[in-house]
């Protein structure tokens, strides 16, 4: 495995991370506990946790595993979402009060939080932020779909006033889906080394794997018991989803070629970015976790293949809009 400091507050986290949505909910108790076994031997320490609209027992399912494999706390990392879904009415503060006591410890390492909307004041809301870490409920703090400015603004302003800068940025960044983070806007962002990038989406929720009849059901729909093909995924920022669906079958090809699934192809693609702090995988098996794992010795022969691996870029990708669950369609 390899490793990289994102903040000099926590260890270095390792190339692979583990989690997001629909990952830990979908494993039986004792199947989590077999899979977050087989990550830790395989060198991951980081773990992308948080309370989801349709998967509330998450962090708990998460807290179960961790205290039955009796796992030393310094042995992983945690990164926790904060959603923005009942903010300000409800503080930062006390929603990750609420989910450090579903997980069972006195505090995360890295806290998520998305872009601000419009009408907060930025300043309030980053202090807000790194005053959690001065509380000791977290130790760093990372940010997800910021726009390259706020990122920067975020980072001014931290110097300023002595708080620890945001240690990573998350964004949707896949083989084919990546548009954005590789538009000049963001390259010139990530070039600069000020921040570095958490690769999510990677397999398209699962497309890029093989997994076609994947789709979304937005929160109204599953409020009404409508359910996804297996299970439900991120939306289709920029209506590319059945462009991808038309691709795979490339994608899984170039990997045969090679002598790879396209699932490990297409996690060597984002390990790949120069900016790549981590890469944020969704296995639910231990199978699953050794394939992706191994896209780490695959990443040398990308060179290779680099012209069929560009034509598979899509373009008119756009940058996801805030979500929220109450209101969102």
């Amino acid at each position: 495995m390899e490793y990289r400091t994102i903040s000099p507050a926590i260890p270095p986290v390792s190339a692979i991370s583990l989690g997001s949505w629909n990952t830990f909910s979908r494993c039986a108790p004792g199947e989590l506990r077999t899979l977050l076994a087989r990550a830790f031997d395989c060198g991951i320490n980081l773990l992308d946790v948080g309370y989801y609209w349709d998967k509330p027992d998450t962090e708990d399912a998460v807290a179960d595993a961790l205290n039955g494999l009796g796992t030393a706390r310094e042995r992983y990392l945690i990164a926790q979402k904060l959603w923005l879904w009942d903010y300000p009415a409800e503080s930062f503060e006390a929603q990750l009060s609420r989910s450090l006591a579903r997980l069972r410890t006195d505090h995360v390492d890295i806290v998520m939080v998305s872009r601000p909307t419009a009408g907060l004041v930025f300043e309030e809301y980053v202090a807000e932020v790194t005053a959690l870490i001065a509380k000791g409920m977290a130790r760093a703090w990372g940010v997800t779909n910021f726009e390259p400015e706020q990122v920067r603004r975020a980072a001014a302003l931290c110097d300023a006033q002595g708080w620890p800068r945001p240690a990573m940025l998350q964004m949707q960044y896949n083989v084919m889906r990546r548009g954005v983070v590789e538009g000049p806007d963001y390259a010139e962002l990530f070039a600069s080394g000020d921040i570095g990038l958490c690769a999510a989406h990677t397999m398209e929720g699962g497309i890029l794997a093989g997994h076609l009849m994947r789709d979304r059901v937005d929160p109204p729909a599953f409020a009404e018991g409508v359910r996804p093909p297996e299970r439900n995924i991120a939306r289709d920022s920029g209506g590319i989803r059945e462009e991808i669906r038309a691709r795979q079958p490339r994608l899984a090809a170039l990997a045969a070629r090679i002598g790879a699934t396209p699932a490990r192809l297409a996690i060597a693609f984002a390990l790949s970015h120069p900016a790549r702090a981590t890469v944020l995988i969704g296995a639910t098996r231990p199978e699953q976790l050794d394939d992706d794992v191994a896209a780490l010795a695959l990443v040398a022969r990308l060179p290779e293949i680099k012209a069929e691996l560009d034509a598979l870029a899509i373009g008119g990708v756009g940058h996801p809009k805030l979500f929220n669950p109450h209101n969102d369609i």
